[in-house]
């Protein structure tokens, strides 16, 4: 029997990057699913269970550290990556509590590296 894929949810407001991303989880051996703003990635997170989320910040109707805070409220097991291409974004996910953070542009070997750093969550 085989066993079910990771889950993980890209919430990313270009269109172009965040099809890049799935491609790169989908060859890794996750189900990716995209979402283009907060109100979006809410109505998916209210709709099934993720094993991840991958966040940028800026978002075109809120704050992805704001959103991420409430992914993880619902869901503290979670694993959540925040992206943001200024350091200042940055630094207050690190200071909400969101330890796991990439600068953009997204190096896909970081990217890799920080998932399969969490054990259970990475398929073999």
């Amino acid at each position: 029997m085989e066993l079910p894929r990771p889950r993980i949810l890209v919430v990313e407001d270009d269109a172009c990057v965040s099809r890049l991303m799935l491609r790169w989880l989908a060859a890794w051996g996750w189900e990716a699913e995209e979402a283009h703003s907060a109100a979006a990635a809410l109505e998916c997170f209210d709709r099934y269970k993720y094993d991840a989320v991958l966040c940028d910040v800026d978002l075109p109707d809120g704050d992805g550290i704001v959103l991420a805070g409430a992914f993880v409220k619902r869901s503290p097991a979670l694993i959540v990556v925040i992206a943001s291409g200024s350091p200042a974004n940055l630094d207050r996910a690190r200071l909400a509590g969101l330890n796991e953070v990439l600068e953009k542009p997204l190096e896909v070997e970081a990217l890799r590296t920080l998932l399969e750093r969490k054990p259970g969550f990475f398929p073999a």
